[in-house]
């Protein structure tokens, strides 16, 4: 049974995804609250010569001063009732509210003006399911291929991983593995990042700048070497993009790698596999199920861009500066998986942490404020929404996960009611993007 609410509403729009509410509380009911605060605040304070709970109202009053008990009532007036309203109204309100009390007073009504941010209203097209449908027709997924070369070029990567390694007592070659020490100068300064001990290097597969590896063939364990390349102009840290540098360079080890032949015995040395083609139909099922999520996401992509870019959102700065934070913690997150500091990605991308938050700020984040916001609107509008056994099964996965990676975690430790519910809306944005794929 609904509470009753005893202060009259009336609501306003206004701009900012905002709405304007006038509340007036009867005289009669606000002073009642008045005194419930006054009785709560006589038991939590001594006054000499009454006990706890028994000092009079008037008394109270004129401890505390009138002004603060209006105050504290009033704002308990406010919250009851303000509450009460958003709730039996329906209104999806976005943080704490802005109050202003217009009138304050015993034995007067309580007037109040409220400043509140809403979710905003998803304004579509008249035929944007129409225009969904179009794109699917365009996109239309035919028969997903795999070509043999893909296949091989997999097992080639396997055979490499399982190579037999050996030290030489010779040049380097091109193929061999080898660990280098090496420091980078410029302007006869290491450059920051620009040095590494033991690092792991196969000649031939081009991972750093070119001309750095070819400068490593024919070095001997123990050799000593310098030499100036050019960074491309395309280099993604731009302060070394087509800059010279000087690099040295100490040969620590030189090995040999013998990659197994890729037959019925190399296919049995892997996880249950027996024999080769058995490898292959396996890995021509993984490339096949990637290009399917592949073309799901390109085609998903398509869609909300589409109805991003025909949709009236006014979106509330509340809402930019929460998916703000929502990117800085992903970006953290990805940096600490890649064992990278802020800093140095900054720098590799050369952009400063205050530019890329004002380019989030004004391209990323309303993006994706929107996205969330017109699929959010899609679910509500076709009563899409996750079986809680699904959800459930799902958060389990997580917390083994957690449990894994860190063993002296608590379950207490966890917070599981925002973990179901991020879950819950993953949930509902895959079925939902899966409803629009669709239509």
């Amino acid at each position: 049974m609904p509470k009753k609410i005893e202060a009259k509403f009336e609501m306003e729009k206004i701009a900012g995804s905002q709405i304007k509410l006038q509340m007036i509380l009867p005289a009669k009911a606000f002073d009642k609250i008045v005194k419930q605060v006054a009785n709560h605040i006589a038991e939590t304070t001594k006054v000499d010569g009454f006990r706890k709970g028994k000092t009079p109202f008037s008394l109270i009053k004129k401890t505390i001063g009138e002004g603060r008990l209006l105050q504290e009532g009033a704002e308990e007036a406010m919250k009851q009732n303000y509450v009460d309203y958003v709730v039996e109204s329906k209104i999806e309100v976005i943080g704490q509210p802005e109050v202003q009390f217009k009138k304050l007073a015993m034995g007067n009504d309580l007037e109040a003006e409220i400043k509140v941010v809403i979710l905003p209203e998803v304004e579509l097209s008249k035929k944007w399911e129409k225009e969904v449908a179009k794109i699917n027709k365009k996109q239309k997924k035919g028969e997903i291929k795999v070509e043999d070369s893909e296949i091989q070029r997999e097992l080639e990567v396997l055979a490499k991983q399982r190579a037999k390694i050996s030290t030489v007592d010779r040049g380097a070659q091109k193929d061999d593995q080898v660990q280098v020490d090496f420091e980078a100068f410029k302007d006869n300064a290491v450059l920051e990042g620009g040095s590494a001990k033991d690092h792991t290097i196969i000649i031939g597969e081009s991972r750093f700048i070119p001309g750095f590896e070819d400068n490593l063939i024919k070095m001997r364990a123990g050799e000593v070497k310098e030499f100036e390349l050019k960074f491309p102009k395309e280099y993604q840290q731009k302060h070394l993009a087509g800059q010279k540098v000087t690099f040295k360079v100490t040969m620590k080890n030189v090995q040999k790698r013998e990659i197994p032949e890729i037959d019925d015995k190399f296919a049995s040395s892997i996880g249950k596999f027996k024999k080769l083609d058995e490898i292959k139909e396996n890995i021509k099922n993984g490339i096949k199920a990637e290009k399917e999520k592949q073309f799901q996401q390109k085609l998903h992509m398509e869609i909300l861009n589409n109805l991003i870019d025909k949709s009236k959102i006014e979106i509330p700065v509340v809402l930019i500066v929460a998916e703000i934070e929502k990117m800085k913690m992903e970006l953290d997150g990805q940096l600490t998986q890649m064992g990278l500091d802020k800093n140095t990605y900054l720098q590799q991308i050369g952009i400063s942490e205050s530019k890329l938050e004002d380019q989030w700020t004004e391209k990323d984040a309303p993006k994706r404020v929107k996205a969330s916001l017109i699929l959010r609107y899609v679910a509500l509008e076709n009563k899409i929404t996750p079986k809680s056994k699904d959800i459930q099964d799902r958060v389990n996965q997580v917390m083994q996960h957690y449990q894994m990676m860190d063993k002296g975690k608590k379950n207490e430790d966890i917070d599981v009611n925002r973990i179901y519910n991020n879950i819950k809306n993953e949930m509902t944005n895959e079925m939902t993007l899966a409803h629009l794929a669709g239509l």
